[in-house]
C-alpha cells in the first residue's frame, strides 16, 4: 500500500503537498495532475503529516494512521503569544500534591498530545510507563533508593558528587525526597539506536509538562529515576522498559496542594556580537 492516499475528487491540483514533503516523496508528472508517490520514494515517507497539514481541502490520507482524517483549524484556534508566553513563564515545579490520585487515563491524554512533540526524522520513537497511585509511586522511590544504597556501598564516585548518602538517611526517616509523594509518575523511553533517542523523550516529556500545566496539573521533573534507570536493571525493570530501550525522561504528575500566585525573575541574556554572530549567553545560577 502506498504510504500517501489523495483523494481526486477533492484534490485541487495545487500541488502544495508536493512542494511541502520534506523528503520530495509526492509527484506530478504534469501541471494540473493529482499528485502520486514517487514509483522511486515509496518507502521514503516519514509520516510527519506536513502534506496534510498544508492542504487545503483535507483530500489527503496516510496509510500509517489508517486513514484517519486531518483535524482542522484556524489561526483564530491559536493562542496569542502573550497567553503562550504566561503559560510557559507560570509553570513551576510541583513538589506538594494534594492527596487526590490521576488516573492513567488522564495522563493518556496528556501523553497523545505530547506525541505531537518534534522528534529526529519524525521517528516518533517516544513509549510511556505510568504509574498512576501514591503506592506503586512509592514502590518505585524504594528502588530507587536500593540502587542509591549500592552505589553508597561502592563509594561510587558520583555517590559522594550528588550527596546520595544523605537522600539515602532522609528517605529512611520518612521523608520521601526521591518521589515527592507524587499520586502519579509518567516515564519517557525510547529505542537506545534510535536516531535522536535521548533528544525525543526529553522534548516529548517537556511537552507533557506543559500540557499538563496548561491544564491545571502540577509535575516535577523525577531526575533520580531518570539517573538511576541509566544504571540499575532493577530500575528499568520495574518500569517494564523492554531490553534495547532506556528511559529518558520522567514526571511526577497530581493536583497542585499550593498555589503560585508570581512569576519570579530570570537572568535575561544579552547579546553580544562576534565576527557577524550574535551570542546569547547563559548566566548560570550558582550555589
Amino acid at each position: 500500500m502506498l504510504p500517501v492516499i489523495i483523494d481526486t475528487e477533492l484534490c485541487k491540483r495545487d500541488e502544495l503537498c508536493v512542494h511541502e514533503c520534506p523528503l520530495m516523496v509526492l509527484t506530478v508528472e504534469k501541471k494540473g495532475q493529482v499528485p502520486v508517490v514517487h514509483p522511486k520514494k515509496t518507502n521514503y515517507c516519514i509520516n510527519c503529516g506536513h502534506c496534510m497539514a498544508i492542504c487545503p481541502t483535507g483530500a489527503i490520507t496516510l496509510s500509517a494512521f489508517e486513514g484517519q482524517a486531518a483535524e482542522p483549524f484556524s489561526k483564530e484556534d491559536l493562542p496569542d503569544s502573550a497567553a503562550v508566553e504566561t503559560l510557559i513563564k507560570t509553570r513551576r515545579s510541583v513538589r506538594k500534591f494534594k492527596k487526590k490520585n490521576i488516573s492513567a487515563d488522564e495522563v493518556g491524554e496528556l501523553i497523545h498530545t505530547a506525541a505531537y512533540a518534534p522528534s529526529g526524522h519524525s521517528a516518533q520513537p517516544v513509549s510511556w510507563t505510568v504509574l498512576d497511585t501514591p503506592e506503586k509511586v512509592l514502590e518505585l522511590g524504594k528502588v530507587v533508593v536500593e540502587w542509591m544504597e549500592e552505589m553508597v556501598k561502592q563509594k561510587n564516585p558520583l555517590a559522594e558528587k550528588l550527596f546520595l548518602a544523605g537522600l539515602v538517611n532522609t528517605w529512611k526517616k520518612g521523608k520521601d525526597v526521591i518521589c515527592r509523594d507524587a499520586p502519579a509518575v509518567a516515564v519517557a523511553w525510547a529505542p537506545k539506536l534510535g536516531i535522536t533517542p535521548q533528544a525525543d523523550t526529553v522534548i516529548a516529556t517537556n511537552t507533557l509538562e506543559i500540557a499538563a500545566h496548561a491544564k491545571g496539573y502540577g509535575t516535577c521533573w523525577a531526575g533520580y529515576v531518570v539517573l538511576a534507570a541509566a544504571y540499575s536493571q532493577k530500575v528499568l525493570d520495574y518500569l517494564g522498559v523492554p531490553e534495547g530501550h532506556m528511559a529518558h525522561g520522567a514526571l511526577f504528575l497530581g493536583h497542585p496542594a499550593v498555589r503560585y500566585r508570581n512569576i519570579p525573575p530570570r537572568h535575561k541574556s544579552v547579546a553580544e556580537e562576534q565576527d557577524g554572530k550574535f551570542i546569547f549567553r547563559a548566566r548560570p545560577n550558582t550555589h
